[in-house]
């Protein structure tokens, strides 16, 4: 019992170490090369000192995060990358949610060590790496759920999007502006995603990689083949308004059809609450009676 404490105080001690290595590592390597330009003969003037910037959780997440990533590598930060994108959360680094999984984890592997309510297993070792395990995964999972549920509403909205689209161009608006029209008119992530497309455009990038852009971001069936659609178009000088509407009619049809699949996938996953829930509790209900009547008569 001893020997496990120990090992779960050392486990948490290492972790608050590799935290405080985190935050006072780039001030000391500052202070290394400032000392090294010294040498040289090179100075500055004194500069007034200004007010340090608050520490945050965000700001320690992304050291944290710095230092893991030096330490790990950086083969995961691309698709960790596209998970933040698809979420919304512009603001956050791949480093930084690792950082905040450290910082969960070791919070995780605090309440295991304090609590020990995991029965039948002695001693608070299984349940600080129990705990530090599901709190690791917590920040990923969050990300990951935002953005699948991000994704789905902007496919859902997509095809009405497109609807104004073609309204705008055939009454005369161009392209650029038929889209400025749409994402005013549509709330949510679509909105949001249509906007800053937009905003990409208006500081010179061309309208295809802006549209890339957009695919990259917000990856689904229908942004897919909205964007190929609009840039092939383009390249080709066809109509925008007629590939609009042939466009807007496939996202239709697939909307449809993935409606209906989730129609027929409802008869197999209501078989297991039916056969483990239902059925259980109606023969309850229509066989107790007649058993206890039946016992009754045996008596």
């Amino acid at each position: 019992m001893t020997l496990l404490a120990v090992a779960a105080l050392a486990l948490i001690g290492i972790t608050l170490a590799a935290l405080v290595w985190a935050l006072i590592l780039p001030k000391t390597q500052a202070d290394l090369r400032v000392r090294e330009i010294d040498v040289y003969g090179y100075g500055v003037q004194p500069a007034v000192a200004e007010k340090a910037p608050p520490l945050t959780a965000r700001a320690v997440a992304q050291r944290l995060g710095d230092l893991l990533g030096d330490r790990t590598g950086t083969e995961g930060d691309s698709k960790i990358k596209r998970e933040i994108l698809a979420a919304g959360l512009y603001n956050l680094t791949p480093r930084a949610l690792v950082g905040y999984q450290a910082i969960a984890a070791a919070a995780g592997a605090c309440y295991g060590l304090l609590t020990n309510i995991i029965p039948g297993v002695p001693g608070p070792f299984v349940d600080t790496i129990f705990f530090a395990g599901i709190a690791w995964l917590l920040p990923i999972t969050y990300v990951k759920r935002t953005g699948r549920i991000r994704l789905g509403a902007i496919d859902r909205a997509l095809p009405d999007v497109i609807d104004l689209v073609v309204v705008s161009v055939e009454a005369g608006q161009g392209f650029a502006q038929a889209m400025d029209t749409a994402a005013s008119r549509t709330p949510g992530a679509l909105g949001e995603e249509l906007r800053l497309t937009l905003q990409e455009q208006r500081f010179g990038l061309p309208m295809d990689r802006a549209l890339e852009n957009l695919n990259v971001r917000a990856e689904t069936p229908n942004m897919r083949t909205f964007v190929r659609a609009v840039v092939q178009g383009e390249r080709l000088g066809v109509s925008i308004g007629q590939i609009m509407r042939t466009v807007s009619k496939e996202m239709r049809m697939r909307r449809r059809q993935s409606a209906e699949e989730r129609a027929q996938k409802t008869t197999v996953k209501i078989l297991f609450p039916l056969v483990f829930f239902i059925l259980p509790s109606f023969f309850i209900v229509l066989l107790a009676p007649a058993l206890l009547g039946l016992g009754d008569l045996i008596g």
